[in-house]
């Protein structure tokens, strides 16, 4: 009885060394799927790049306008992954006391509301032409909500003539709890080397706080960028439940590469 503990101590030791070798494996095999997916994921981007973005826009429906306009910066740190700072600011004009996803669970029934939305985060890029945005921040003026958004984007059959943009937002407001979603699929129409033309639909559902049942509205939408100026227009008109509605987009980049040129 007495090789009875020496044998189960054996066969702990080995036990232990088989599980260290596991685990040791497994951490290398880890570390070369990162390398093989993701080469030189933890050296510095090469060239750095900042990118400067503005953008703006209108929304109308019988029941609520708004207006916004900001501006984004984007720094790259590594081939993968960039750092995001954005400023937004709100005109939100409310009628018939629609309960509006942007507007402030206090102040849901004011005619109007000005307000700036402060956010920060990280950029990913999950694979070439896909990107996922994840931000946090606040507002400040007649809201004072904490934010926390998530915005994703896709470029598929990249190598064909008509290449297909799918893309994702998603977003919760602490204050007036209201969780708030966009999707959009469009198409690129007509491409140029000066510019490119894009056509499809989307679509916007939120509920939560004092918006009992899901609301939304979607429709098809028109856009043209062009390439030289870096400046690009969206026209979207559809349904939902504020009723019939319109909006205009617009974004203008700028792109600093190491130098300072654009």
């Amino acid at each position: 009885m007495a090789s009875q503990p020496k044998t189960l101590r054996t066969f702990r030791i080995v036990g232990l060394l088989v599980l260290a070798c596991a685990l040791g494996w497994t951490g290398s095999a880890r570390a070369q799927l990162l390398q093989n997916l993701y080469p030189g994921f933890f050296e510095p981007a090469n060239p750095q790049v900042l990118d400067a973005i503005l953008f703006g826009g209108g929304f109308g429906s019988q029941d609520y306008g708004a207006v916004q306009e900001g501006f984004q910066l984007e720094q790259t740190v590594t081939p993968y992954i960039g750092v995001v700072g954005r400023v937004t600011g709100y005109q939100l004009w409310i009628g018939d006391h629609f309960n509006n996803p942007l507007a402030p669970s206090t102040l849901t029934h004011q005619a109007r509301l000005n307000f700036a939305r402060l956010q920060a985060g990280v950029e990913l890029t999950l694979y070439p032409g896909t990107t996922l945005f994840l931000l946090g921040g606040g507002d400040v003026g007649d809201s004072s909500a904490a934010v926390i958004e998530g915005d994703f984007s896709s470029w598929l059959f990249t190598h064909t003539h008509h290449p297909i943009n799918f893309s994702f937002s998603a977003s919760h407001d602490y204050e007036n709890q209201v969780t708030s979603s966009e999707i959009d699929v469009r198409m690129v129409m007509f491409s140029t080397a000066n510019y490119l033309a894009t056509a499809g639909g989307g679509g916007a559902i939120y509920q939560g706080g004092q918006i009992t049942s899901a609301g939304g509205q979607g429709g098809p939408d028109l856009g043209i960028y062009f390439r030289k100026w870096g400046f690009g227009v969206d026209l979207q008109g559809g349904y939902g439940t504020a009723g019939g509605f319109g909006q205009l987009s617009f974004i203008k980049q700028f792109d600093f590469v190491e130098s300072g040129r654009f």
